[in-house]
């Protein structure tokens, strides 16, 4: 059996489950007592019955989590730096930025590179930049977030805006590439 007979198979069994789920939900509305609803009676039954819309909700969620968790990833970086607490921000970043992290002038390691970062900043507060959710693009284990879109947030120019680059290693977002 080839792989597009399995899935389409897999698709006819789960709209069959579904199928039926949504039957018995109906069935079960007529001996509901007076003022009573059932999920056929709210719509609920007709996105059961679609395997599809399942599906396309779990992806949109799963996707909409990522994003949020990217979010989640820049603003404790930008936190952490704001407070000069470079094992915190470490900690955040891929191998290979903390490498360059601490290539900084002074540094011998990635946590002494955010706190040079930390007292180039003069004051100036990294968590005053806002990033949304709706920035990021993932795709698979990878996710970016556009200087521009960031400049257009936060009504300043791109060309004096980072992009961030993030993977994705089991269920945490590392950032990789900022610049």
């Amino acid at each position: 059996m080839s792989t597009s007979q399995r899935r389409t198979g897999q698709a006819i069994g789960l709209a069959v489950v579904a199928g039926i789920a949504g039957v018995l939900t109906a069935c079960g509305a007529a001996e509901q007592p007076d003022g009573a609803r059932s999920a056929a009676d709210s719509g609920e039954a007709g996105a059961a019955a679609d395997p599809v819309k399942q599906v396309q909700n779990k992806t949109v969620d799963s996707k909409q989590r990522d994003r949020e968790k990217v979010v989640r990833v820049i603003d404790d970086f930008h936190r952490a730096v704001d407070r000069g607490d470079g094992k915190r921000a470490c900690a955040l970043l891929t191998s290979t930025l903390r490498d360059v992290y601490a290539m900084n002038p002074g540094a011998s390691n990635c946590a002494e590179g955010v706190e040079y970062t930390h007292e180039q900043l003069n004051g100036a507060k990294m968590s005053a930049l806002k990033v949304a959710s709706e920035d990021v693009r993932v795709k698979g284990r990878e996710a970016i977030v556009s200087h521009k879109l960031i400049a257009k947030r936060n009504h300043t120019k791109a060309s004096a805006t980072d992009s961030y680059n993030l993977v994705r290693s089991g269920g945490t977002w590392k950032i990789d590439y900022v610049g």
